[in-house]
Order: C-alpha cells, then sequence, then structure tokens
C-alpha cells in the first residue's frame, strides 16, 4: 500500500507528494488517524474501514464517503430516541382508540353525567354490603371479646378456639375495612376518569367548557 499523511495541507499538495503508481490508481482514499492526521493512497487500511473514509477520483473529487461507524454512545443515544418516538407514537395511537370509543359510546353530556351516576352508584352497593356484613362481625367480635373477658374475670384461660374465633372476627373486620377504603379510592377513580372524558368530549365536539354546565342535570 503507498500512503502519505497529510496534517493540514491542501489536497492538491498532498496528491502532488503521492508516488506516480497512486495517482494512476483507480481509486484513491483519504481517511484520518487516531491523532487526527489525513492520509491518502491507493488502498484503505483495513483498520480505517469503519473509522470514516473517502473515495477520490483522480483529480480529488469525492466520489464515496463512508461516515464513520457510530460509538456505543451514538448506538445507545439512537436506541433511547427511536424508543421515544415510539412512545409518542403507541400514545397518539391509543388517545385515537380513545377517542373513537368516546364518541361512539356517548352523543352528548348529560349520557356521560348518566353513565358516571351509574357506576358510582355500583360501587356504592359494595360499599353498602361491606358495611352490613362489619356491622355484624363487630357484633359477632363484641361477643366474643365478652366471652374472653368472662374467661380472665374467673382467672381462667381463654380456650383455644375462642382465641381463634376472635382472631378470625378481627381479621374479616379488618379486610372488610380495606375493602371499602379500596371501594371509596375506586369511586374517586371513577370520577376523575369521567371529568377526563366529559372535557375530552368537549373538546372533539367543538363545545366551550361552558356549555358543559348547560347540559349538564
Amino acid at each position: 500500500m503507498k500512503s502519505r499523511s497529510v496534517a493540514s495541507a491542501p489536497l492538491l499538495f498532498a496528491l502532488f507528494l503521492l508516488p506516480h503508481g497512486a495517482l494512476a490508481a483507480k481509486q484513491l482514499y483519504r481517511w484520518v488517524d487516531a491523532q487526527g492526521k489525513v492520509h491518502y493512497g491507493d488502498t484503505l487500511p483495513p483498520e480505517y474501514a469503519r473509522q470514516g473514509n473517502a473515495e477520490l477520483s483522480k483529480s480529488g473529487r469525492v466520489i464515496k464517503e463512508t461516515p464513520p461507524a457510530p460509538t456505543t454512545e451514538q448506538l445507545q443515544a439512537l436506541k433511547a430516541a427511536q424508543a421515544r418516538e415510539r412512545e409518542a407514537r403507541e400514545k397518539v395511537e391509543a388517545q385515537r382508540r380513545r377517542d373513537k370509543a368516546l364518541l361512539a359510546s356517548y352523543t352528548t353530556v348529560d349520557e356521560l353525567d348518566l353513565a358516571e351516576r351509574r357506576n358510582l352508584e355500583a360501587v356504592d352497593v359494595q360499599i353498602k354490603a361491606h358495611e352490613l356484613r362489619m356491622k355484624s362481625m363487630q357484633g359477632r367480635l363484641d361477643a366474643l371479646k365478652k366471652q374472653a373477658a368472662g374467661f380472665r374475670a374467673r382467672q381462667r384461660p381463654v380456650p383455644p378456639d375462642l382465641s381463634a374465633d376472635l382472631s378470625q372476627a378481627q381479621e374479616e373486620i379488618d379486610q372488610l375495612r380495606a375493602r371499602i377504603a379500596q371501594a371509596n379510592q375506586e369511586k374517586d377513580a371513577i370520577r376523575a376518569r369521567f371529568a377526563a372524558d366529559r372535557k375530552r368530549f368537549l373538546e372533539l365536539k367543538g363545545l366551550a367548557p361552558a356549555s358543559a354546565g348547560a347540559a349538564a342535570p
């Protein structure tokens, strides 16, 4: 391989430095080494094939330029950018589907309000059932505690089966309390969801927010 290194000389001067054989070659390459020095030669060293190079004509015109292979950091940045673009596209598509379903499900704000009330009422039924069950279990727990207190008053140990019933009743009450709290959180989520749907519905219909108050019961 015949090559010359040039730090900052013009290309014609670099070509002048090349041997006659290199000038007569069909191809001429230009590349940059790790120190930033520019090299010209009739063959491209394999170690520079992925570091960026240019193929030149005999007159020094660039025929083909190969950019350097991306670094690991650049590849990671590219993947991150592609992931962000994909996520953005997915969000747009998901919003389009939600909008389509919203317009297909409701024709007026009144219908949205009615659907919200029905959803809230369904959860209220669950809460009422939990409260009734908890009231019943609380009565049982109080009776069991009274029995246990009687044993302690007589300085007798509480029977194991009574202790087990006490634990079971308290555990069920705790579970019912948790279900009621979860149901109330569900009601908050329903209100938030319908508020967002109502706002979006008005936007899609081209109605001002004030129109919602007039349309709502």
